[in-house]
């Protein structure tokens, strides 16, 4: 089998023998954003051409099925469960292998009507559950657009998208606060009084212009500002996912968060998180894609086994 996770700004494939033991794995840059709509098939038979001719079954999670992709595939309205998006797989019109197949995104509306997506996340929640055996959670991904997703019974229900990553990079590069942000140093002091400013009730947009007059007048040196700007945004991210999703137990020492991520991504909100008191348990965003292409490919849970890098 040959398992790929391609979005918008990465690529990452896996080939696998028929145990599910991982053979070599493949992990570039070349998002579906480089390609212009064109050139997947010539990539993927250039960079992973004997593994193809390998594998009798192909599985691709991720942007690569959204309409800037290879090909759209439509979303799947929630509540979805692993048989669902199953059984919703989309065979990928290629003459490069008889059996590759697209994995569907997710769409919600909320409780105001207004409809979020989600697209490869859904894969990380499938293998997270299946990692780590649980079937009712509040799991967090973290990233350039954060999701924040309830399970209920094994399926995937609420979700919430937030946009604290690029929120973040844009203040930090193309705003007013770019020239008083130093972002190359981390200031834990700084970012522990940003997740506590986070929960004053004047908003987001007020506290966005602080470390600017912070700055200004002294009261913080730029390198802190980075840290304490990290903190607001991340803090009214958790602060907004709470408010819309977790229920009072959702989330206990019993039932931790899951936080579904890379090491880099999630440590911060590990400290977050821990600031405002809500136990957590963090998986590998890899492992968790991984067993999720594994399990929507055989309908088999995935054993973590050690992984070669080529």
């Amino acid at each position: 089998m040959l398992a790929i996770d391609w979005g918008s700004s990465s690529f990452r494939a896996w080939h696998l023998n028929a145990q599910g033991e991982v053979l070599a794995t493949l992990s570039t840059d070349q998002g579906i954003l480089g390609f212009q709509g064109q050139g997947f098939a010539a990539y993927l038979q250039n960079h992973c051409g004997p593994w193809l001719a390998q594998s009798k079954q192909v599985l691709m999670t991720g942007m690569v099925g959204s309409r800037n992709g290879w090909q759209e595939v439509p979303y799947l309205s929630c509540p979805a469960g692993t048989q669902d998006i199953a059984h919703a797989l989309a065979k990928l019109d290629t003459e490069l292998h008889p059996n590759v197949q697209l994995v569907p995104g997710l769409q919600y509306a909320g409780h105001n009507g207004l409809m979020d997506v989600m697209r490869g996340e859904e894969t990380q929640i499938i293998g997270a559950l299946q990692l780590t055996n649980m079937t009712d959670a509040l799991l967090c991904l973290p990233g350039t657009h954060s999701k924040w997703a309830k399970a209920e019974n094994g399926d995937i229900g609420a979700f919430s998208t937030f946009f604290t990553g690029e929120l973040f990079a844009l203040l930090t590069k193309h705003s007013s606060l770019a020239g008083v942000c130093n972002t190359q140093f981390f200031d834990e002091p700084a970012f522990l009084l940003g997740l506590e400013q986070a929960a004053d009730v004047r908003g987001l947009s007020h506290l966005l212009f602080s470390p600017r007059a912070a700055v200004v007048t002294g009261q913080m040196r730029p390198e802190q500002a980075g840290s304490y700007l990290s903190g607001l945004v991340i803090g009214a991210e958790i602060q907004g996912a709470r408010q819309a999703l977790a229920e009072p137990g959702l989330i206990s020492t019993e039932n931790p968060l899951l936080l579904v991520g890379s090491e880099v991504l999630t440590h911060r909100y590990q400290q977050a998180l821990g600031f405002y008191q809500l136990p957590c348990r963090s998986v590998s965003g890899e492992q968790a894609v991984l067993a999720g292409l594994y399990r929507l490919a055989t309908g088999q849970s995935f054993n973590v086994s050690e992984v070669a890098h080529v």
